[in-house]
């Protein structure tokens, strides 16, 4: 069974007491749900563990898999997002705009 990551701290499902997924394959765990709470509350700066220069090597290489689901997913809710603004005939110059890239890379990219 292959090993569910939180996506901001790195600890797996086996880690924590609770994983709960959210949208476009990231993950989040009960601690950094917490923490989460503390920082909206402005008491907090994140903690060092929120960066993966941080974690012990063998969190680092448990998490790439999961790490590489998450972008690949988010890339394909990108995808999602360009096609629902297509079928509403958002011009590709308009996508374009808040990618950073140009008309033609958009098209290229997502058509």
């Amino acid at each position: 069974m292959k090993r569910i990551h939180c996506s901001f701290c790195g600890k797996s499902d086996s880690e924590v007491e609770k994983l709960a997924a959210g949208p476009g394959g990231l993950h989040i765990c009960d601690g950094c749900v917490e923490t989460c709470r503390v920082i909206m509350d402005g008491s907090e700066v994140p903690p060092k563990e929120f960066d993966p220069g941080n974690w012990p090597t063998d969190r680092l290489l448990g998490s790439l898999e999961a790490l590489d689901r998450t972008a690949e997913s988010y890339r394909e809710h990108l995808a999602r997002a360009v096609d629902a603004l297509r079928a509403r005939e958002v011009s590709w110059a308009r996508i374009a705009e808040p990618l950073g890239i140009s008309r033609q890379s958009a098209w290229e990219r997502f058509s």
